[in-house]
């Protein structure tokens, strides 16, 4: 097991992306740009928290997790989209 993967956050975002995608399957295909978005952005948080638990200073590690928490922000807008759509339960 990799380091990164012990961490709590990692397995977290490893399960979101998950739900992630299958949200993302559920969206009409007229919107079928926000279910890419959607899906790329859930893909950042784990590729970045593993990213940065191999960097070995502590300000190289703090910049891709800053990445992997900005794209888990971008996660939550493209669901706010898809509520304010109504595109998806």
């Amino acid at each position: 097991m990799m380091s990164y993967e012990k961490l709590e956050v990692y397995q977290v975002a490893m399960q979101f992306l998950t739900l992630a995608v299958q949200i993302a399957q559920q969206i009409p295909a007229p919107y079928s740009d926000l279910a890419d978005q959607l899906k790329r952005a859930a893909v950042g948080p784990p590729r970045n928290i593993g990213e940065g638990a191999g960097k070995r200073t502590p300000a190289d590690c703090r910049k891709y997790f800053d990445i992997a928490r900005g794209s888990a922000m971008e996660c939550g807008v493209h669901l706010d989209v898809c509520a304010a759509l109504s595109i998806v339960e």
